[in-house]
């Protein structure tokens, strides 16, 4: 099955507030996550737009974050502004560790040392010791004409600071029922309100303002556009 290497980051955080800590932070239920169990999560700021998607991995006595590294000293500042007399310590091992995801349905044994996780139906997130991870095949126009036709978006492409989760396909990671957290009350409001605006897309090339074109490919694109009023873009 196909394999692209990730440019990610993790981060471990430990201490007996570690989960409250996370959850107080990002738009998915974490507090209530068992010991090897994962979620996906966003941490927003307090305007509600994404500051990183992770996936949240609860491993017994830490928890790890696994995000993308171009993102990482902002969400490092992010967190490590907030622990204030919580008790949570926060470290950096993401030097240690190489990112791919494997785009698969099946089920599988992995290689000892290589941490699988299921982040979507056809993706599994898989961490390995440096240098000891698996060959990757996928290269990087193979990855984004994958994601176009799935309508799968990324950081750096959709996912930004520019957006909140409902404009980037992410709508699926905001819980709910789940208040408390940074950018809540934004997203609760534009959620019952029905004011979300724009909404992540595929559509023909051409078909819409270039500087709504997020990833473009050989016939089609992703694009950020005013749901239900496509065609005025």
């Amino acid at each position: 099955m196909p394999i692209v290497a990730r440019d990610a980051s993790l981060l471990i955080v430990r201490g007996a507030d570690a989960l409250n800590f996370i959850d107080g932070l990002s738009t998915n239920l974490v507090k209530n996550l068992q010991s090897g169990s994962h979620v996906q999560t966003v941490f927003t700021d307090r305007n509600a737009r994404i500051i990183d998607l992770c996936t949240c991995y609860h491993m017994d006595s830490f928890i790890v974050l696994i995000g993308h590294n171009q993102n990482r000293e902002i969400l490092l500042t992010h967190l490590n502004g907030r622990i204030l007399t919580s008790d949570v310590q926060i470290s950096d091992a993401t030097e240690n560790n190489d990112f791919f995801i494997e785009i698969t349905e099946e089920t599988k044994e992995y290689s000892k040392g290589i941490t699988a996780l299921r982040i979507a139906e056809s993706e599994v997130l898989l961490v390995a010791s440096k240098g000891t991870g698996p060959d990757a095949d996928m290269n990087r126009e193979q990855w984004n004409e994958w994601r176009i036709q799935e309508v799968r978006p990324d950081v750096g492409h959709e996912i930004s600071n520019k957006c909140h989760p409902f404009s980037c396909g992410l709508e699926h990671l905001v819980h709910p029922e789940k208040g408390c957290y940074i950018g809540q009350e934004i997203l609760v409001r534009m959620r019952s309100r029905g004011t979300i605006g724009r909404g992540l897309q595929r559509v023909e090339n051409g078909s819409c303002k270039p500087n709504f074109v997020t990833t473009k490919g050989k016939s089609h694109c992703l694009a950020i556009v005013r749901i239900n009023n496509r065609e005025s873009q």
